[in-house]
């Protein structure tokens, strides 16, 4: 298994804990948010989506189980069965070809729909099917295997359906940790050794005090504001994967 120098590992740690943090209030974006400078810093896209969908199913799992009175196993069927489908497919591409075009337009996406959501005074409410859900849930397996990053989708699907914080988060919680596991699992076979050692005894356990502070944060907030902070990362987490496309 690898091991990466003292110096870069505490850098490494550092962006992990400072991600998770922020994630960890809304709920998603660790991947984005630590993403842009994990590639920049390790050279490696393969070595880095694993050790951001190893520190991702640490924190969702803990707000996963923080969460869990709200489960509705029910709705959650159908973005599952999507998801589960398409991990797959996003780690073959992850594999074989660039994933900057990809991380752009996706990037450029959440950039516009937060900046839209934050000036937009009236909410836009869309009525769901089994058959939405279950494409929404396909889009983020997709971007687990591919950028680590399966929330996105399902974030702005449920802001879309105007629920309450603790609903979204019931529902976006467990469904970015089973795409995780899975993802991890496929990059495990992909390389073996995409794992650095002081994954397991840095960056989790600083992902999980930070994921611990972010939830107890989350609690002391009411829906609006849950709601700007979720549209704010959208912002922030576009503005992230766009941003070493453009600086290219």
């Amino acid at each position: 298994m690898l091991a990466t120098e003292p110096a870069l590992a505490l850098t490494v740690a550092a962006v992990v804990f400072a991600a998770a943090l922020v994630s960890s209030i809304a709920g998603f974006a660790f991947s984005a948010l630590a993403g842009a400078a994990l590639v920049y810093l390790l050279q490696d896209p393969v070595r880095t989506v694993a050790i951001l969908t190893a520190c991702s199913i640490a924190i969702h799992g803990y707000c996963a189980w923080t969460a869990r009175r709200s489960l509705d196993w029910r709705s959650l069927a159908p973005f599952l069965l999507g998801g589960m489908l398409t991990v797959p497919l996003g780690v073959w591409l992850l594999a074989r070809m660039p994933a900057q075009l990809f991380a752009a337009g996706l990037g450029a996406f959440l950039l516009a729909y937060g900046l839209y959501m934050l000036v937009c005074r009236s909410a836009l409410v869309v009525q769901s099917s089994t058959a939405r859900d279950a494409t929404v849930g396909g889009l983020g397996g997709l971007l687990a295997g591919l950028a680590g990053f399966p929330g996105a989708s399902v974030t702005v699907w449920c802001g879309l359906r105007g629920w309450s914080k603790e609903r979204q988060r019931a529902l976006c919680q467990p469904f970015i940790l089973l795409m995780q596991l899975e993802a991890l699992a496929l990059l495990g076979s992909v390389r073996p050794a995409a794992l650095p050692a002081e994954t397991f005894y840095l960056y989790l356990p600083l992902a999980l005090v930070a994921a611990w502070a972010g939830v107890a944060l989350m609690h002391r907030m009411s829906t609006r504001q849950f709601n700007l902070v979720v549209r704010l990362l959208l912002v922030v987490s576009g503005a992230a994967l766009l941003g070493p496309v453009l600086a290219d």
